[in-house]
């Protein structure tokens, strides 16, 4: 028999990724309830120390309270045994922190890894990974152009202050709106199918 709320659940997870999936490729902006709605979804089944976690990160958005939020999420998924959370919170808030990204695609990357743990971080990134260098190649630009951007990263270094036209950006939000809708669907298809 199918669960109703859970199905309930699925079905409007599914509408949330597509609405950021829409905004963020047509506007480069994700409305705040879509993703605050997103993330509270997402927490459900989750042990209090990811509420309390998560309420942190998106009630205390500065650079350097994102820094720090980063060994915390470690800390507390070695604690609640559910790494996957933390990673993808530590990831992206220091991603964010850095200017790497936006704090939409933080909070994407957060809700694939509340939702589905480890499967949903490692679908995520491997989507992102796959869509720069898709980007890449469209673009016609060369690995070698990676060396560059690689000491900074590995020095963890913020980007510059610079701000990059929305046209050059990679629209991570939305790779991982494509990753969460995925996954979504093959659990909905999973509650359906007898």
């Amino acid at each position: 028999m199918i669960d109703g709320l859970i199905l309930a659940r699925s079905v409007a997870l599914i509408a949330l990724w597509t609405v950021t999936l829409i905004s963020d490729l047509r506007h480069r902006r994700i409305a705040i309830p879509a993703l605050l709605a997103l993330t509270g979804l997402s927490l459900i089944g989750q042990s209090w120390p990811w509420w309390l976690l998560t309420g942190a990160m998106l009630l205390w958005p500065s650079r350097r309270s994102a820094i720090l939020l980063a060994p915390i999420a470690i800390g507390v998924g070695v604690a609640t045994n559910s790494p996957a959370p933390g990673m993808a919170i530590a990831a992206g808030s220091v991603a964010w922190a850095l200017s790497w990204w936006g704090g939409a695609d933080s909070i994407a990357l957060a809700a694939l890894g509340l939702r589905h743990g480890l499967i949903g971080v490692m679908v995520g990134a491997s989507a992102v990974s796959i869509a720069g260098l898709l980007v890449m190649l469209r673009r016609r630009r060369t690995l070698i152009g990676l060396l560059t951007v690689i000491p900074e990263a590995i020095a963890l270094q913020a980007r510059d202050s610079a701000e990059i036209p929305a046209e050059a950006e990679l629209p991570a939000a939305a790779v991982l709106a494509v990753a969460g809708l995925m996954l979504e669907i093959v659990t909905v298809v999973s509650l359906v199918k007898p």
